[in-house]
């Protein structure tokens, strides 16, 4: 098994987040969780209205599974066996640092594309960054060193019920142990269900974290068997259900959630 702490791809953790990408592009199309080796080429890959990114862009399918820290504090994620389907984790938005440079990568672009708009793109990007960069903290003051949960004495330790929060994990040190792996779609095995019944019992954990397009009723079983609650930690795969909400209001909720889920 691999350590998360090995992705370098993912960005450096002492700062050193800009590297360039050596992986190979892929055509990843969103809905699915599912890469298109149909397609091979950029421009053809955004016709499409699919994403492309690099082929190991984020931790995930074939990485350890014990749900304990590796080796330099960052957080590891414990899935089941569906989880091998998939090359990766693709919800790079979901690390703000990781988000932050995609941002300065479409100022780029557009910024080529249409010059003369530099200055708006640059100006716009540069205070999009600073709330990124809020985000961060918000994420850090909560789970990083000397965090609140430190603090309390607590373990960021959670279970969720889809292997979407990878760069969460690794970014913040937050261990996450999953019913499934990363195919939203994907039915957990009574052995899964069962392994993490007895995490939650042990651990002592109140709350399963699902995504906001979960239908509840599918982790109703483990709800009845535990008595955990049910809390929301947004993906953001599809429009907001609600119009006020963007990617920040929906981010800060998610370290609202987790922080009241974990109790610190």
């Amino acid at each position: 098994h691999d350590d998360h702490g090995d992705h370098d791809d993912h960005g450096d953790h002492d700062g050193d987040d800009g590297d360039e990408h050596d992986d190979d592009m892929v055509c990843y199309d969103m809905s699915t969780h599912t890469v298109d080796n149909s397609i091979t080429a950029e421009e053809d890959c955004e016709a499409a209205g699919l994403m492309w990114t690099a082929a190991n862009s984020g931790p995930g399918g074939d990485d350890d599974h014990d749900g304990d820290h590796d080796e330099d504090g960052h957080g590891e994620i414990d899935a089941g066996e569906d989880e091998e389907a998939f090359e990766y984790d693709p919800h790079s938005w979901l690390d703000p640092l990781s988000f932050n440079e995609q941002l300065n990568l479409v100022k780029e672009k557009m910024t080529l594309t249409f010059p003369e708009g530099a200055e708006i793109f640059a100006s716009n990007a540069a205070a999009y960054s600073v709330d990124l960069i809020q985000l961060h903290s918000n994420f850090q003051d909560a789970f990083g060193d000397q965090g609140s949960c430190e603090a309390a004495g607590l373990d960021a330790s959670i279970v969720a019920n889809h292997n979407a929060y990878s760069y969460i994990s690794v970014r913040y040190g937050v261990d996450i142990m999953t019913v499934h792996g990363l195919d939203p779609e994907g039915e957990p095995s009574p052995a899964e269900v069962a392994e993490v019944v007895e995490h939650i019992k042990e651990e002592g954990i109140t709350v399963l974290f699902v995504e906001e397009y979960t239908d509840q009723t599918a982790v109703q079983s483990i709800v009845e068997e535990t008595g955990v609650q049910i809390k929301v930690l947004y993906t953001m795969e599809m429009r907001p259900t609600d119009s006020d909400d963007d990617y920040i209001s929906m981010m800060n909720k998610n370290v609202q959630n987790m922080v009241a889920g974990i109790g610190c």
